[in-house]
């Protein structure tokens, strides 16, 4: 069940919004609220909000970004920073002296349906938002065969660059980028059996943010997976 807040968690931090501006792609902090509905009789919204966490704050630039859930568990909040520029994300817990490395694109998972939903759109931020469904499976070591089932909403305004994820392509994420060209404003997934889940944008930054801040903690351990 662990592993499978883990992937929950990375999941559902699948990134969001800011206006452009004099630069190309968007550069900032994106705030989010994340709400659940459980799906399995041993969890629990309670459960849920503590082991993966009611916030996300998002550190994003155009060849790399972080997600921080504010998880109150036993390891505290966790942080995952993607690397696009290096093809390598990096898994960080607040009470753990290790950090966990992977190669991106590594996860075998089966495309069940991709589909851009032209209408109805949804108005966020003030901006009429299309939405992209993804929907697919994946064998996990722990919990066996999961489906995920995404809609993710966004605006043309907001643009990421999609030459810098094509090796994101677990979740499917590197099709996203592809296709909409631009940061998720609000997010619904569900993984049957287990739990739905909303992430919805509260407050976006658009600042600089400083390359050290995505890079590994050196006061911690680094294990390659």
């Amino acid at each position: 069940m662990k592993k499978l807040f883990v992937k929950i968690c990375i999941c559902m931090s699948m990134l969001a919004i800011a206006p452009l501006q004099a630069q190309d792609y968007f550069e900032g902090v994106v705030k989010y609220s994340v709400s659940y509905s459980p799906l399995h009789p041993d969890l629990s919204e309670e459960v849920l909000e503590r082991e993966v966490g009611t916030r996300i704050t998002a550190l994003v630039k155009e060849d790399r970004y972080s997600m921080i859930n504010n998880a109150k568990g036993k390891k505290g909040w966790r942080k995952v920073t993607v690397r696009l520029d290096e093809g390598y994300k990096y898994t960080e817990f607040q009470k753990s002296d290790t950090i966990y490395k992977e190669k991106l694109g590594t996860e075998a998972h089966t495309l069940l349906e991709f589909t851009r939903n032209k209408d109805p759109k949804k108005e966020i931020l003030g901006k009429e938002c299309e939405s992209i469904t993804i929907h697919y499976q994946i064998e996990d070591a722990t919990n066996g065969l999961l489906e995920y089932k995404g809609t993710y909403y966004f605006h043309p305004d907001y643009r990421l660059n999609p030459e810098f994820y094509k090796q994101d392509t677990d979740g499917f994420w590197n099709k996203y980028v592809a296709a909409s060209g631009a940061l998720s404003l609000e997010n619904h997934v569900t993984i049957p059996g287990f739990m739905e889940a909303s992430q919805k944008v509260t407050a976006i930054e658009p600042k600089t943010i400083p390359d050290a801040l995505f890079e590994p903690a050196v006061m911690k351990i680094i294990i390659e997976k």
